[in-house]
């Protein structure tokens, strides 16, 4: 799902616009790249690079401390079957899920957060 940036906004200068370059931390440091596009996932913003690389928000230098999340009960499950979809897609056709930095891994963190969330939630009101 692509979604309006300025849907939800956390700070005077957040977050960076397209064509701004970020840097974020990595597990072996801290990187940077030129902003493509910010989508949101089914849990949280991704910063996609122009190199292709995504960018999980809370991972950007510079990101508010409280970083916005969408709730569990504002995905739709069109949303949630698309997402299943490209991972069943991106799995079929081979991609390394041991680059962190790919679309994969990306969805995948989204997925199970989102079902984290979903649960953990049901879980509470019972």
């Amino acid at each position: 799902m692509k979604t309006s940036v300025q849907r939800v906004s956390t700070g005077e200068n957040w977050p960076p616009e397209e064509g701004e370059v970020v840097t974020f931390k990595s597990s072996t440091g801290q990187k940077s790249g030129v902003l493509k596009e910010v989508r949101w996932g089914l849990v949280w913003r991704d910063f996609i690079l122009e190199d292709g690389r995504v960018i999980p928000e809370h991972r950007v230098v510079g990101c508010p401390e409280s970083p916005t999340w969408r709730s569990a009960d504002e995905v739709s499950q069109e949303e949630r079957e698309a997402c299943e979809e490209r991972l069943v897609f991106m799995s079929e056709s081979g991609v390394d899920p041991r680059d962190r930095e790919q679309s994969f891994w990306a969805e995948l963190n989204q997925y199970l957060a989102y079902i984290y969330l979903r649960f953990n939630r049901t879980e509470q009101k019972s």
